[in-house]
C-alpha cells in the first residue's frame, strides 16, 4: 500500500469519521415578528430544535415567513459550495451634461434662439459595476462517528437588491431619464457548529433594515441542521 493511502486512511481513522457516509446540511431562515421571538427566547436554554419547529409552525400559519431553504450534500470531511444568483450589472458613472460648441448661425425668426436639450444621461454611461445578488452556501462537515456530532464550518452570504434610489429626476418629450443606482443589502456568517443529526439549531438573529423609524418589526432567524445519509449496507 502506498504512503499516501496510508496518510490518508490514518488521518479518517483519528478523526473518527465514516469515510462512506455524506452530510446534508440545511440552512433555513425564517422571518418572524419581534414579540414571537422575544417570548420564545424568554425561556432559559432553550433549545434550537425547538425554536425551529415554532418558527415553522407560525409560518404554516400565515404569522412568518420562510424567505430561504438551501440545501448542500457533501462527504464527510469535505468542502462544498453552492451558488445561486443573478449577476447585476449598473452604471456608476455618467458623461457630464453637454452644451452646443458652436453659436447660433444668425438664420431663423430670432437668429439668437438656439434649442437646447440636456438630458442628464446625455450619452452613454461611461463606467459599470456588477454585483451578484442572490445566496452563496460553502460547508465543511466532519462526522465523528463514535460520538454521534457533526462538526461543521459554515459560510454564508446572501445579497439582495433592496431598493433603486434616484440621484437625478428628470423627464422630457423623450421619455424618463433619471439618474438611479441600486441598493444592495448583504446577509453574511462565517463559523462553526456542533450538531446533532437530525435537528436544528439557532445560528443567528438578522435584523432587518428598518423600513421606517424607529426600528423593525421583525427578526430573522437562521437555522442550521445536518443529517447523516449512510451510503454503506448495515452489517
Amino acid at each position: 500500500m502506498k504512503a499516501g493511502t496510508i496518510a490518508a486512511l490514518a488521518s479518517v481513522l483519528l478523526l473518527g469519521v465514516a469515510s462512506a457516509d455524506q452530510v446534508r446540511v440545511t440552512l433555513r431562515m425564517i422571518e418572524v415578528p419581534h414579540p414571537a421571538l422575544t417570548g420564545w427566547m424568554g425561556q432559559p436554554g432553550v433549545q434550537g430544535k425547538e425554536l425551529h419547529a415554532k418558527a415553522v409552525a407560525l409560518a404554516l400559519e400565515g404569522g412568518a415567513e420562510i424567505v430561504e431553504t438551501t440545501v448542500l450534500t457533501v462527504r464527510s470531511g469535505e468542502k462544498a459550495t453552492s451558488e445561486s444568483f443573478a449577476e447585476v450589472i449598473y452604471p456608476t458613472e455618467y458623461e457630464p451634461m453637454e452644451f452646443p460648441s458652436r453659436l447660433p448661425d444668425g438664420k431663423g425668426p430670432n437668429p439668437f434662439e438656439f434649442e437646447l436639450f440636456p438630458r442628464p444621461n446625455n450619452g452613454a454611461p461611461v463606467s459599470w459595476e456588477t454585483r451578484n445578488a442572490g445566496v452563496e452556501l460553502e460547508i465543511e462537515p466532519f462526522l465523528y462517528a463514535e460520538k454521534g456530532v457533526v462538526d461543521l464550518r459554515i459560510a454564508f452570504e446572501w445579497v439582495s437588491r433592496a431598493a433603486m434610489t434616484t440621484w437625478t429626476e428628470f423627464r422630457d418629450q423623450w421619455g424618463e431619464a433619471s439618474l438611479k443606482m441600486p441598493v444592495f443589502a448583504t446577509k453574511k456568517l462565517t463559523g462553526g457548529l456542533t450538531l446533532e443529526p437530525g435537528g436544528f439549531e439557532l445560528f443567528n438573529v438578522f435584523t432587518p433594515q428598518p423600513a421606517a423609524v424607529p426600528a423593525a418589526l421583525t427578526r430573522m432567524l437562521v437555522f442550521v441542521g445536518a443529517e447523516i445519509l449512510q451510503t454503506h449496507a448495515e452489517p
